[in-house]
């Protein structure tokens, strides 16, 4: 606004030759009509986590890398610490960030998928996940948990 007034304002007055108030009753009603008919650069529109996650790339990352343990959101190794909404929570482990890092560095019996996980006991011994899988893992299993583990085809 602090740009356009006064140009706007400088014009005027120089093609009517007024001064004065003319700040009041043309530069700021205009003014009001540029921003209310235009977009603000502020304001986007939300994304869902749904439109964030590869579905079909995480669910088969999932099948691959997760499917032994958490088949339908659930854990057969330690029953509270599953997949579910209600236990991410319970155990601090909802945010994206938990979940990257749990995948990531292991916890618990879970071990850890990350390239540079340590300590070698605490890490898979199977193959490692690039860090872009490891986050696209976090957001699938927060979108599955949000929707209470749908069946999906794995």
């Amino acid at each position: 606004m602090s740009v356009i007034a006064p140009f706007l304002v400088a014009n005027v007055k120089g093609c009517l030759g007024i001064e004065g108030k003319i700040e009041r009753w043309v530069g700021l009603p205009v003014m009001a009509a540029i921003l209310t008919l235009s977009t603000p650069l502020f304001v986007t529109t939300p994304v869902s986590l749904a439109e964030m996650v590869d579905v079909p790339r995480a669910s088969s990352l999932f099948q691959k890398a997760c499917i032994g343990c958490h088949v339908g959101g659930g854990n057969i190794l330690q029953p509270g610490a599953t997949l579910l909404m209600k236990d991410l929570e319970r155990n601090g482990a909802a945010s994206e960030d938990e979940l990257y890092n749990i995948t990531y560095y292991g916890k618990g019996r879970m071990p850890g998928f990350g390239e540079k996980c340590t300590p070698r006991g605490q890490c898979t011994f199977g193959p490692r996940l690039q860090d872009e899988d490891i986050a696209t893992l976090a957001k699938f299993v927060r979108l599955q948990a949000e929707k209470g583990w749908p069946n999906i085809e794995y």
